[in-house]
């Protein structure tokens, strides 16, 4: 998969931290977060881009470290990829988007 002529990210990761929880450290060079507003999320709202390139049937990882601040019982987020990229929709390679998300329990 890529997108060598236009130049995006295969995928694009959106989540949260969980209740309870602080990001502490992001990938520089593949993630960002855009805080809370009024118009939007109310709380910050992280995301992280894949390489221009993956190879089929490949993993790309991103390491996220969170701190636990405090113990809220049940603490999950969802950690989900986009298809909102005009470039390179995942659903041009990838019939089924039901499973582009995934839960992240911090105290069950």
């Amino acid at each position: 998969m890529a997108s060598l002529g236009a130049g995006a990210a295969v995928a694009t990761v959106r989540f949260q931290a969980p209740a309870g929880t602080t990001v502490t450290g992001l990938p520089q060079e593949e993630c960002w977060e855009v805080p809370p507003s009024q118009e939007g999320p109310s709380a910050t709202t992280y995301f992280c881009r894949t390489p221009i390139y993956v190879h089929d049937k490949a993993s790309h990882t991103f390491e996220v470290r969170l701190r636990i601040d405090e113990v809220v019982r049940g603490a999950r987020t969802t950690v989900e990829t986009l298809n909102d990229d005009p470039e390179l929709p995942i659903s041009e390679f990838d019939p089924n988007l039901r499973n582009n998300s995934a839960r992240i329990v911090v105290n069950g």
